[in-house]
């Protein structure tokens, strides 16, 4: 078996080219152009990532595993669908820092305790556990993240859900926005439940704008689901209901930018998308969780 250092240069040579070309595209200024190879590379890896994990299976049931690993080309292809030994767990958690700052920021901490064929199985813990608001948090936020970061998410599973704690209001605007840094988590915080409107005021596929607390929220309902975001564009926190909705995309009646629904994250550029609003559905009516807390 020749060493590592002996692999034929085309394998690595062609990752980095495969990476400058990614770059290249994501700063094209179309766009369009920025979406379609985006979904492109999602079914190339879907594809791959499906048929590796069959592949690894069937060479485990032939006692062929560890040999296979020895091929360097063979764990360079592993490592880069992130599965070799605990990769697809360490996939799935660091997609989750981009939500941990909001889960720490009530008093709960997450971890991801398994992930494996696209199912991500997760622990909450802490202030979260056994509040009413714990299901819409994981749904709306931790699910919604996994979905729109992982090309292959099949599902997610919790295995703990979360106790509250009581104290002061902390408004909609401490949520975390996709993509954007750490907040400072509150001491002894949780979700306080209001009813914003009820389920048939808002039709499927459109949106609608409420005040929860004197916090202006979106409410937009895609594919029988509902979810909020902060009613407030990125760009200079003017309000979004009045867009244009195509799909599970809402276009800024202002600026043009344009958002997922499911998740907030703004489509085609490098920037801060919506700020996610915990959503849940009782009885027929749509209510918003506020953050409350108060320092002990």
């Amino acid at each position: 078996m020749p060493p590592e250092s002996d692999m034929p240069p085309a394998a690595p040579t062609a990752v980095e080219r495969l990476d400058e070309l990614i770059q290249m595209f994501e700063q094209h200024p179309d766009p369009l152009v920025q979406e379609r190879l985006f979904e492109l590379l999602q079914c190339v890896d879907i594809i791959h990532r499906t048929g590796l994990r069959r592949l690894l299976d069937l060479l485990q049931i032939a006692g062929l595993h560890p040999r296979a690993l020895q091929e360097p080309d063979i764990r360079l292809l592993l490592d880069l669908y992130d599965l070799r030994e605990g990769g697809e767990r360490e996939r799935a958690d660091a997609v989750l820092d981009l939500v941990r700052p909001y889960i720490e920021s009530h008093g709960g901490r997450l971890e991801v305790a398994e992930a494996r064929a696209g199912v991500v199985k997760v622990r909450l813990s802490g202030a979260c556990q056994g509040c009413r608001g714990s299901e819409a948090t994981l749904s709306h936020v931790i699910e919604q993240t996994l979905r729109d970061s992982l090309p292959d998410f099949v599902r997610m599973e919790a295995l703990e859900s979360a106790p509250p704690s009581s104290g002061g209001f902390i408004p909609l605007t401490s949520l975390i926005a996709p993509g954007s840094g750490p907040l400072e988590p509150a001491e002894h915080t949780t979700l306080d439940w209001h009813t914003a409107l009820h389920s048939v005021d808002v039709p499927e596929g459109e949106v609608r704008g409420v005040q929860v607390e004197g916090e202006p929220v979106l409410i937009a309902h895609i594919g029988g689901e509902f979810y909020g975001f902060l009613n407030a564009c990125p760009e200079d926190s003017q309000p979004l209901d009045a867009g244009r909705v195509e799909g599970e995309t809402l276009e800024c009646p202002w600026h043009g930018c344009r958002f997922d629904l499911r998740s907030g994250r703004r489509l085609g550029a490098d920037a801060s998308g919506l700020i996610v609003a915990p959503i849940a559905v009782e009885a027929g009516e749509v209510r918003v969780g506020v953050l409350t807390g108060a320092s002990a």
